[in-house]
């Protein structure tokens, strides 16, 4: 009587639940999925994922578990040669937490076990018949629920974020940053990149990310030394020269399940308490942790399928061959960015948001376009994680069902708190002609534009009443397709006006 366990990618802990009650006789199953390596996924992805889940295989083997380890054309095809060989009487897995991952494997059968590798009970949450709150209202909730930062019921220090202590610009000389952690890459690490190279885009950044459990624990141990208490103060900055200032980068080791949220966060609680990290820091960092990531995890279980594909604005111009290929670009935001991106498959929250998401929403790049290319294009990109990220934050398709307003922004806000303007061909103090930066172009007319759907935005008024008053709307409005062009590098380019919505 054989059961079967099923073991995804990102699930890669025999430290959780159902772990320590499965017995010996159990069989692992694991399966590489050619469907999904053959996609034109970032070459350190899916290199960090096969080496991962090849270095656990073999954890697991010294634990004297049974592994099927085997690839396949896909999950469906594995399963199936697994079950054909084995006969179990039932395959159990964790809970995927992707949408697409959970249809296959309830449509093949498996037996879903609760998901042991976030914090928040999202059954608990839809049996209450509400949807989740807003991401402050929710990371607060977690703060209390969780003790963390608590000073009784009152968070410690009397606030509850430190955003204004934790939004200085780049410093003028560039700053100096702590050295990324990295480990060395084995024989057969560098034979597996070498397979992959030729058939996906990006370079080979895979020592700096961890691939097995006692590098992540290293990682985690080295951001909270050298990394984490240098976190806040400029953590909405971004640099041309620097692809990662203080981030901690832990951000891939978390959604594979090598680190598990619950040790961080007493981590970095514990650093604090002693000194060794400043309360604006850990906060700034364990709201990422605790409110953030829980809070698109549980809102991505929550919504229906049908999210994935609103798209508020009516975008749809396409994704830029130079994204796509990560290549250069005559934007000097647009060219360090994507080049950060080709080089280490990650770029921080500020990058992404700030410049990607901005530039794809001021320019009307189809929002669906963006997140298949972020998912494939980042160590830590996934379903549940761009879903939010992008349709929700990053390019306001659900109108306001994760953001309360759009992301937006024209080159002054990149020339005050990078430094990617300095040297660009373009001005982020004008608006219209040749020398004008099409964020700044673009940034006023897409409030022009957009005007009947945004006045129902009350954080954006301000800025909507300014752009309606511009004596040079005209102008703005006819200079917008010369600053989607430059975005986009093409000369096709779209145009809509959002209508009202009743």
């Amino acid at each position: 009587m054989t059961t079967s366990f099923f073991v995804l990618g990102d699930q890669l802990s025999a430290d959780v639940e159902p772990w320590p009650t499965l017995g010996h006789d159990t069989v692992i199953v694991m399966i590489e999925s050619e469907a999904l390596i053959s996609q034109p996924r970032h070459l350190t992805r899916v290199a960090l994922y096969l080496s991962a889940m090849r270095n656990f295989a073999e954890t697991l083997r010294e634990k004297n578990f049974v592994v099927d380890y085997r690839r396949a054309a896909n999950f469906t095809q594995g399963l199936a040669e697994h079950q054909a060989e084995f006969s179990p009487t039932r395959v159990m897995m964790n809970e995927p937490r992707g949408r697409h991952a959970r249809l296959l494997f309830s449509r093949l059968g498996v037996t879903f076990l609760p998901d042991p590798f976030f914090l928040t009970d999202v059954e608990s949450i839809r049996s209450q018949g509400k949807q989740a709150s807003t991401m402050e209202q929710f990371y607060r909730q977690q703060r209390k629920r969780l003790n963390v930062l608590m000073d009784g019921t009152e968070p410690f220090g009397g606030q509850w974020n430190y955003d204004a202590e934790n939004r200085k610009p780049l410093p003028r000389d560039g700053g100096e940053w702590p050295e990324p952690w990295s480990a060395a890459l084995t024989g057969d690490e560098v034979a597996l990149v070498e397979a992959l190279e030729p058939t996906h885009p990006g370079a080979n950044a895979l020592n700096l990310w961890p691939r097995t459990r006692a590098q992540a624990i290293d990682q985690l141990h080295d951001a909270l030394e050298r990394i984490i208490p240098r976190f806040g103060p400029h953590e909405d900055a971004a640099s041309y020269e620097n692809w990662h200032l203080a981030h901690s980068r832990l951000s891939p080791a978390l959604n594979m399940g090598l680190l598990h949220p619950t040790e961080v966060v007493e981590e970095v609680s514990l650093r604090f308490s002693t000194g060794e990290i400043p309360l604006a820091s850990a906060e700034g960092f364990l709201r990422q942790i605790i409110g953030w990531r829980e809070w698109v995890y549980v809102l991505h279980h929550l919504r229906t399928p049908e999210y994935s594909q609103l798209n508020h604005f009516g975008a749809d111009n396409e994704l830029p061959a130079s994204w796509q290929q990560m290549g250069r670009h005559e934007m000097r935001c647009l060219d360090g960015v994507v080049r950060h991106l080709h080089d280490y498959s990650w770029n921080h929250h500020i990058e992404r948001l700030m410049v990607l998401a901005n530039a794809a929403t001021l320019a009307g790049i189809n929002p669906h376009a963006l997140t298949r290319w972020m998912t494939g294009a980042y160590v830590d990109g996934a379903e549940w994680v761009m879903e939010a990220n992008v349709i929700g934050m990053g390019t306001f398709a659900d109108g306001g069902g994760t953001a309360t307003k759009p992301y937006i922004a024209g080159g002054n806000y990149l020339n005050k708190m990078t430094n990617f303007c300095k040297g660009c061909a373009f001005s982020p103090t004008v608006r219209t002609g040749e020398t004008a930066c099409p964020l700044t172009t673009l940034y006023w007319d897409f409030l022009i534009r957009n005007e009947a759907m945004l006045s129902r935005i009350h954080r954006v008024a301000p800025q909507r009443k300014a752009a309606l008053a511009r004596p040079d709307r005209a102008e703005i409005s006819a200079d917008a397709p010369r600053a989607i062009r430059i975005i986009l590098g093409d000369t096709h380019v779209t145009l809509r006006s959002s209508p009202p919505k009743h």
